[in-house]
């Protein structure tokens, strides 16, 4: 089993980030065996990871009008804008897996019940929403018959180590991590 973290942003590459990449590594949870940086729009691994003793992998953030979907498994962006059913369609055509952000999150830019009408590879528990906006996401999962992931959406140091992913089968690569998801051997827990 593997524990990871599916939902990190890092400043520079998304804005609302305060967090560091050193402070990231000081102050990540033990348990987790691996992370995935998911920062908004940028794909590609710019800065050093000091990370020795865990895996780091590369998801990315794509906000569209609709809301927000994290992405694992592609290997290039869209070189226009897409719509949620476009991006998702995009993914797919990459062998990648297409996951609802914080789909009920008062927050941030979600899709509320509108995330019925995708076809998503699975849902997301979110770290940094309420109890009640995961709740939804856990309905809305059920009811599609998706699998879940679980990321803090960590900006800040402070919001580290909530909730990971826990992956039935040993991750070695993002392919693992998409195959996994594919076949729903993945769930959310709490990492308090």
């Amino acid at each position: 089993m593997t524990l990871i973290d599916m939902h990190l942003h890092l400043q520079p590459r998304s804005s609302c980030s305060i967090m560091t990449t050193e402070q990231l590594y000081n102050n990540l949870s033990p348990k987790f065996h691996a992370i995935c940086i998911t920062d908004h729009h940028v794909l590609e691994p710019i800065q050093r990871m000091p990370f020795q003793e865990i895996a780091v992998f590369f998801g990315v953030e794509y906000t569209t009008n609709e809301g927000d979907i994290l992405a694992y498994g592609i290997h290039e962006l869209p070189s226009r804008k897409l719509s949620a059913s476009e991006f998702i369609e995009y993914v797919h055509q990459q062998n990648g897996v297409a996951v609802c952000a914080h789909p009920f999150s008062g927050r941030h830019f979600a899709l509320g019940d509108e995330v019925y009408e995708y076809a998503f590879d699975a849902i997301e528990v979110n770290g940094a929403i309420h109890k009640h906006e995961n709740d939804l996401a856990r309905k809305a999962a059920k009811i599609m018959d998706l699998p879940m992931i679980g990321g803090s959406d960590a900006h800040s140091v402070n919001q580290l180590n909530t909730v990971g992913t826990l992956f039935k089968d040993p991750i070695r690569s993002m392919k693992d991590i998409v195959k996994c998801i594919k076949t729903k051997r993945c769930k959310p827990v709490s990492i308090q």
